[in-house]
Formats: C-alpha cells, structure tokens, sequence
C-alpha cells in the first residue's frame, strides 16, 4: 500500500512530447528529418505522435518542421548574401525548386521576392 500512496504522491509534470520533438527538429534543422525519426526520438509510433504533436500545435509534425526551416531561410536570407540554393541545401532540401515552392508556400513571396523587400 505504501507504495501506491508513494507513486500518487510523487509531483511529477507528464512529458511535453511536442515540445520534446520540437526542441529535436530545432537542434536537427539542417537534416532531412522523416517522420519516422522524430517519432522514434520521442519513443512513440508515427501515427500515435502525430495525433499528440497536432492536438497540442494545430500543425502535422513535417509541416511544423518546414516552417521552422523556412524560418531559418529567412534569417539567412535576411542576414546573409549566400545564394538561394545554398541556404536550400544548408536546410536540408535537395531540390531548390522544391524549397522555392515551399517558402512560397509559406511565406507568400519566393525566396528571391522576399530578399528583395526593405526590412524595418
């Protein structure tokens, strides 16, 4: 019995798998990170992840991920001159048309469109 009690008294807070997998996409932005892997870091099955990752961000796991990489391609694009493929390889895209289409996507102007624009 004092075990029981023991168990129902012990404070501890349930994981934050979203915020786990997050933090995993965020120390890996520059791979090409599967579903598959990210699920496996956070030890859960692809489907069972996914289902968790979107109730807590109301975003799927890999569409999550493409806007923090797109995030980062607009801090290079901002703060950098490398060229446009250059950023999409260091992200993890082998296709730049791919990653062109994305940040398009995403952002709602090409990544050329973008880095033209005046800041501030």
């Amino acid at each position: 019995m004092g075990a029981y009690r023991e168990s129902l008294s012990t404070n501890k807070q349930p994981r934050d798998v979203a915020n786990e997998a997050i933090h995993f996409m965020q120390e890996n932005i520059r791979k090409r990170l599967t579903l598959k892997e990210i699920s496996d870091y956070v030890g859960f099955s692809s489907s069972h992840f996914s289902m968790l990752f979107q109730k807590k961000t109301s975003c799927s796991p890999l569409n999550y991920l493409s806007q923090l990489k797109i995030q980062e391609a607009c801090h290079y694009l901002d703060f950098s001159d490398l060229k446009i493929n250059q950023i999409s390889l260091m992200l993890g895209f082998d296709d730049p048309f791919y990653f062109s289409r994305i940040f398009t996507k995403i952002m709602g102007s090409s990544p050329s469109e973008y880095r033209s624009k005046k800041k501030g």
